[in-house]
């Protein structure tokens, strides 16, 4: 188990050739089946370098990096047809607030926890209080009816109790086989249309992105390879922060250093 928080920043590794392909600087929630259904992965370039990694190709997880076969387990944004679509759900977890199916509010998502093993299934939410109290509570998958973007929906009753067994790090021990592209139809059709879905599904992921982090707070120094500062550890993220970053290549780093 992880929370999903310990996987941003892991190092993606390729088991093939033991290269690095990039960073985790982000995940996307699938609300209809429960699940982080996929890893977005920062390869170092400008904003279009972002690559996509389906849960199903994670070969393991642990401390420091996430393992997969190859580097042809990650995919260009736009050739994952329903990335676009989720991605416009912008369903995060954390940050919603928690409801009963009888209108009781008990709280908000603080952190969400990560079936590794499982095809990347959320296996509950850690939430806290509606005063910021009783932080330890702990609301399982198995009483959700609803991952929202704004609110979780549970069932009313036993909903939480505490966590007691830390998330561990387990090696993947199944995976899914990866769907086979269609290949037939016109092929210059083909590359146009992916071309617009890698446009689309780019515009989206930054949108989102924007939404999130304006407002929040830089929690580490960001700067260039020269050593220019771009954001100091604390620096309120603000829309004139946002395009400096973007312009220098360092929206990706600051998706993945930022808090509260």
């Amino acid at each position: 188990m992880k929370r999903s928080a310990e996987l941003l920043g892991l190092s993606v590794i390729s088991i093939e050739d033991g290269k690095e392909i990039g960073k985790v600087c982000d995940l996307v929630v699938n609300p209809d089946k429960g699940t982080a259904e996929y890893l977005i992965v920062d390869i170092g370039l400008r904003y279009l370098g972002i690559k996509v990694l389906p849960f199903s190709n994670v070969e393991g997880i642990g401390e420091d990096a996430v393992t997969v076969q190859s580097i042809s387990s990650v995919a260009e944004l736009g050739d994952v047809p329903e990335i676009p679509a989720l991605l416009e759900k912008n369903v995060r977890v954390k940050g919603t607030r928690v409801l009963t199916k009888n209108g009781r509010m008990i709280g908000t998502v603080s952190e969400y926890i990560i079936d590794e093993n499982n095809g990347g299934k959320i296996s509950g939410c850690e939430i806290t209080g509606p005063d910021n109290s009783d932080t330890g509570s702990f609301v399982s998958s198995d009483v959700t009816i609803t991952f929202g973007r704004d609110i979780l929906v549970i069932n009313e009753g036993d909903e939480t109790g505490k966590q007691t067994k830390k998330p561990g790090v387990q090696a993947r021990e199944e995976k899914q086989e990866a769907p086979k592209k269609d290949t037939s139809g016109d092929k210059r059709s083909a590359d146009s249309k992916t071309e617009n879905n890698k446009s689309e599904a780019a515009k989206l992921f930054e949108e989102r992105q924007r939404e999130y982090l304006l407002g929040r707070k830089v929690s580490k120094r960001i700067e260039t390879a020269s050593g220019e500062i771009i954001a100091e550890e604390g620096e309120l993220i603000t829309e004139e922060l946002l395009d400096k970053t973007r312009e220098t290549g360092k929206f990706n780093e600051l998706s993945m250093n930022s808090k509260a």
